[in-house]
């Protein structure tokens, strides 16, 4: 870049020390002079260096192949159709067992029994109302968070864990697990949502979080598959949280256990999607693919987190079941954090 400006502005410098002086990474910038003759006697042709006209050019260039790289990327990893699911046969090979296949009919009518003929869930739309203010947001959720709860509580290898553990388990992926949850109930893009988000979180938080909420949104055809991922990331020891308080940090009481009953449902997740991918290339292709949009989905949550994390005020508003999932507030002196009731009465 120095070069360039020197050549094409036809800047002239004149070495102070007769045109000896030396050159290194240290003293490089004392004398333009010698350095630009250095350039020279090492080899560097005159012709190479580009105008500012080309250098433009250049970079044009680049950032469209840039693009074009993203877009072939985007283009490979495109997620397999519904269309393409294939069924298999009596003659194909059996990947389910009889075990299998009643966990999973016992995931799917638990989950629906559980949101929709019990509270009718379903067919309530959130937010209801288009939200101003963060805590109102939150708290008209609660509902919906204690229904979540009541669901992974008829998770055995999750109702079984330390109160502790589930607590902690559920704070890991507060984010993660609305919006799956939201996605697989409303089934499509709620325009006071999107409003709301606006407002919340200013419309470049809120592009973020849409944009990575529709890469789940495109896995809603299957009815299984995205109640399978919310109870694999429910049984996630991992630290997904930027979270203030050391609780989050602590280790779990019996990883063990966490670890054994997420194996149970990610060898049934894969179980599950060799049924009914074509190849194995399928459905390892596939599983890329979702691990890639749940990892999208991860980053705006932390996007979501690092904004909270200056909301306290917002935060000593929300209710308190909501309020244990986000940041201690330095106004809150009296709640123990330690035996969390709040958190308890529902884990």
């Amino acid at each position: 870049m120095l070069v360039e400006c020197l050549i094409h502005k036809r800047i002239d410098f004149i070495c102070q020390e007769d045109g000896d002086c030396p050159v290194t990474y240290e003293s490089r910038r004392i004398c333009n002079c010698c350095r630009l003759a250095k350039c020279f006697r090492v080899g560097m042709q005159k012709s190479l260096i580009l105008s500012d006209a080309e250098r433009l050019a250049r970079k044009e260039l680049v950032q469209k192949n840039r693009q074009k790289r993203g877009q072939l990327m985007m283009q490979n990893l495109s997620i397999i159709p519904p269309t393409t699911i294939h069924y298999l046969g009596q003659k194909a090979p059996t990947y389910l067992s009889s075990s299998d296949q009643t966990l999973l009919t016992n995931i799917f009518g638990t989950y629906e029994h559980i949101f929709e003929i019990t509270t009718q869930c379903q067919y309530q739309p959130f937010p209801a109302i288009e939200h101003k203010y963060v805590h109102t947001f939150f708290n008209e959720y609660e509902e919906r968070h204690k229904i979540l709860i009541e669901y992974f509580k008829h998770i055995p290898e999750f109702n079984n864990l330390f109160i502790d553990d589930k607590i902690r388990l559920i704070r890991n992926h507060f984010g993660g697990m609305i919006t799956i949850s939201e996605l697989m109930l409303s089934r499509a893009r709620s325009e006071k949502l999107i409003t709301s988000l606006n407002n919340l979180f200013g419309i470049d938080r809120a592009k973020i979080i849409i944009q990575n909420a529709e890469r789940i949104l495109t896995y809603i055809y299957d009815p299984i598959l995205l109640k399978l991922i919310l109870i694999i990331l429910s049984l996630s020891s991992s630290i997904n949280r930027y979270r203030n308080d050391t609780d989050m940090d602590r280790i779990f009481y019996d990883t063990s256990a966490i670890f054994i009953g997420q194996n149970v449902y990610v060898e049934l997740l894969w179980r599950y999607l060799l049924s009914k991918l074509l190849s194995e290339h399928d459905t390892v292709k596939f599983l890329n693919k979702l691990v890639l949009d749940l990892l999208y989905l991860q980053r705006s949550c932390f996007t979501v987190e690092r904004y909270m994390n200056n909301l306290g005020h917002e935060i000593d508003q929300m209710t308190p079941l909501v309020q244990s999932m986000w940041p201690k507030s330095e106004n809150i002196d009296n709640r123990d954090y330690e035996n969390d009731i709040d958190m308890e009465s529902y884990s």
